[in-house]
């Protein structure tokens, strides 16, 4: 895994304190993001190794997928990372967007369409016998021999399955200046969720409103 990040706040940001909040992969990714409106984005994922780390925590791929996916060379895995980057940037404009009750950007759309016809070659569809439900198919990914950007995959799959099913209504972003612009899912029964977390954010806002308060 690579080395943690330094944010302003001088606490360590990496995947060990990342807190999983989206309520859906895809949202989870975009939130890998720290406070994006601030001036300098901070990421939890700072190179290659760190991105498979997180697909593993999100079980997008297992252990022999990551030594697959490890085996290509530095300066492709380098660029795939690259590519993760962008990928992070295209989903928060797509995502954002429904948040606000926006039209989705076709330019954002564009690209993830692109990366699934990228990608689709690792697909791998089997017939398989489950001890519970008897025989079913399982919908994966095949990773032997793929290049290291092939592990975007997984990720803009999940994405796409979000866009296509929704529940788009129901993605919000914590709300800036006072939250940090995360995205997630409110499945709360009447919507009423506000902040990324209560214990962050919400805390936060709580905080602030006390003490104006207190100086009024």
């Amino acid at each position: 895994m690579d080395t943690p990040v330094k944010f302003a706040s001088g606490a360590a940001h990496s995947l060990d304190t990342l807190e999983w909040v989206g309520g859906h992969v895809a949202l989870d990714f975009v939130n890998t993001v720290h406070d994006r409106y601030h001036q300098e984005l901070k990421s939890y994922l700072t190179g290659y190794g760190d991105l498979l780390a997180w697909c593993r925590k999100a079980d997008l791929i297992g252990p022999v997928s990551t030594g697959y996916l490890e085996a290509g060379s530095e300066r492709a895995k380098a660029t795939a990372f690259k590519e993760s980057q962008e990928l992070n940037a295209e989903l928060h404009k797509v995502f954002s967007a429904a948040a606000h009750g926006e039209t989705l950007p076709q330019e954002s759309l564009d690209y993830l369409n692109n990366l699934v016809q990228r990608t689709v070659a690792w697909r791998h569809i089997a017939a398989c016998v489950d001890e519970d439900q008897g025989r079913k198919i399982n919908c994966g990914w095949d990773f032997k021999g793929a290049p290291p950007y092939a592990v975007l995959g997984p990720i803009v799959w999940r994405a796409m399955e979000l866009l296509e099913n929704g529940p788009l209504d129901r993605i919000k972003e914590c709300p800036p200046p006072e939250g940090c612009g995360w995205l997630y899912l409110d499945n709360s029964k009447n919507r009423s969720r506000q902040w990324c977390s209560m214990k962050t954010c919400g805390n936060t806002a709580k905080v602030r409103r006390f003490r104006q308060r207190q100086r009024a």
